[in-house]
């Protein structure tokens, strides 16, 4: 595939990004989850149509992206302003937003913020990312997160070196993929050291992201429907568990669903699957993408 790279300078250094399809088209914003990359898409884009303009980038402290400047902990929304950072550097109006686990998260956020410059979402497995935005115990969730990190934070602020074997390892045995698939999600996360020796992009932060705990589940359904926008939720079978009838997703697809251009789909496959088995819903995916869909006013 021929995709086009170049660096978008932010206040703590930069920014990934690539593109692929044709620079005239509508455009796209794919966005990836938590310890991913852009590279996660791959698989997909080879089945989607090349007369879009697919704009990906590495979130920070993944890929090819610097990380946010050390000693802060991020939180699960800081990614919703780096998009619109991207986005005011592409200097889009409106365009079709795609998003996986977290970064399908952060698309509902701003949607929520920004009604007007989603023309469609597609979604991919929310349930297992919005289960953090219900509030957990305080205690519980401050020494999960905060004091997690503050306790530890040599471990956090570590980087560990390993051999590529290594890394392809921690991969497949972290997400249950192939060796194939590993290698597509190493090849913006892994560079070598020294000789033989590599490391991981990853910021190591991202493994604890707090969330606003404070907030009722029902301040973030409210929210997530407050402006529909014409969206396909692609869910994965195996991750039923993260989709229970009383919870946040269920309850968000649900609300969207009673409206206008709304579709819920079920794949077989786990949380990855739009890396390891995009054939099985791509068709769904492009007929949607290409429909003339209108926003619901309601």
């Amino acid at each position: 595939m021929n995709f086009q790279e170049w660096n978008l300078k932010v206040p703590w250094g930069n920014l990934a990004l690539l593109s692929y399809g044709n620079p005239s088209g509508d455009p796209v914003l794919v966005v990836h989850g938590r310890l991913d990359s852009a590279a996660t898409f791959i698989p997909l884009l080879k089945l989607l149509p090349t007369n879009y303009h697919y704009v990906l980038f590495d979130m920070p402290g993944h890929g090819r992206s610097d990380p946010f400047w050390k000693g802060q902990l991020p939180n699960r929304f800081l990614g919703v302003p780096v998009i619109e950072l991207v986005v005011k550097h592409l200097r889009w109006k409106e365009f079709i937003y795609i998003g996986h686990s977290l970064g399908a998260e952060q698309g509902l956020f701003y949607a929520a913020m920004y009604p007007k410059q989603i023309k469609k979402a597609i979604y991919f497995d929310i349930g297992p990312s919005v289960i953090y935005c219900c509030p957990q115990h305080f205690r519980n969730h401050f020494q999960a997160t905060y004091e997690a990190y503050y306790d530890n934070y040599r471990k956090y602020d570590s980087e560990r070196t390993m051999t590529e074997g290594e890394a392809r390892q921690s991969v497949t045995n972290a997400r249950q993929l192939s060796d194939e698939d590993a290698d597509i999600v190493l090849s913006r996360n892994l560079v070598e050291v020294s000789p033989g020796s590599y490391k991981l992009t990853w910021d190591r932060r991202f493994k604890i992201l707090p969330g606003f705990n404070s907030l009722h589940s029902d301040f973030y359904h409210d929210l997530f429907t407050m402006h529909p926008t014409p969206a396909l939720f692609i869910c994965a079978k195996d991750m039923r568990a993260f989709y229970q009838p009383s919870g946040l997703a269920v309850k968000v697809m649900s609300t969207l669903t009673a409206r206008a251009n709304v579709k819920v789909i079920w794949v077989d496959g786990g949380h990855d699957v739009h890396l390891t088995n995009p054939e099985r819903f791509a068709s769904e995916l492009v007929q949607f993408l290409e429909s003339d869909v209108a926003r619901s006013k309601l």
